[in-house]
């Protein structure tokens, strides 16, 4: 009996270091992530080189997304009718590679706008997503951040919620959802064949 009781202790010690090692080692690819990302996010502020796609399709019918790069915002905005343009995209590179992805989703009465950030590592995984979703349904501003490795799994997941016009934070809301495309890998963007 004293025999097994040692056994379970030790399993236990051995399990709890086990949980602890994984759980610093999340939180440390966490922080890692985090000053990655930052330094993307600067990059993107100081850097005015960038290129810009937009789906071209039309929203009300059923054709498939037409991702088409254009020269500047203004050649952008010249296309849009009201019924297209409802999904674009600027996206930073360096050395060659794409390391951010700035999208906005919206609706072609313009009752919500889904802004969502992506950061990809040097060999083209995804890093981080963080997405805002402003909708009138609700009055709301939902604010997530998703955490991944290097190989795709999801690491940490955070969502909170915020008064559309005041900022100020809720604890819930109603709303209908919009959900956040996720593109693992560089090669997983809509418009890749254009990069």
């Amino acid at each position: 009996m004293k025999l097994l009781l040692h056994f379970v202790l030790l399993y236990c010690v051995i399990a709890g270091c086990q949980s602890f090692a994984v759980a610093q080692t999340a939180k440390s690819s966490i922080s890692e992530i985090n000053v990655y990302t930052t330094a993307v996010e600067r990059f993107t502020k100081v850097n005015k080189k960038h290129r810009i796609f937009g789906d071209v399709s039309s929203a009300k019918t059923d054709k498939t997304d037409l991702w088409k790069e254009f020269k500047s915002e203004k050649q952008l905005e010249d296309t849009g009718d009201g019924e297209n343009l409802n999904q674009t995209a600027t996206v930073w590179t360096k050395q060659g590679k794409v390391i951010a992805a700035k999208f906005n989703f919206t609706s072609p009465s313009g009752d919500w706008n889904h802004f969502i950030n992506y950061y990809f590592r040097e060999n083209g995984s995804l890093a981080k997503i963080d997405a805002q979703l402003n909708t009138f349904e609700g009055n709301v501003s939902v604010v997530r951040q998703r955490y991944y490795n290097s190989t795709g799994r999801l690491i940490k997941s955070t969502k909170t919620f915020r008064d559309l016009e005041t900022h100020k934070p809720r604890k819930s809301a109603d709303f209908m959802d919009n959900p956040i495309p996720v593109y693992l890998k560089v090669s997983d963007l809509p418009f890749h064949q254009l990069l």
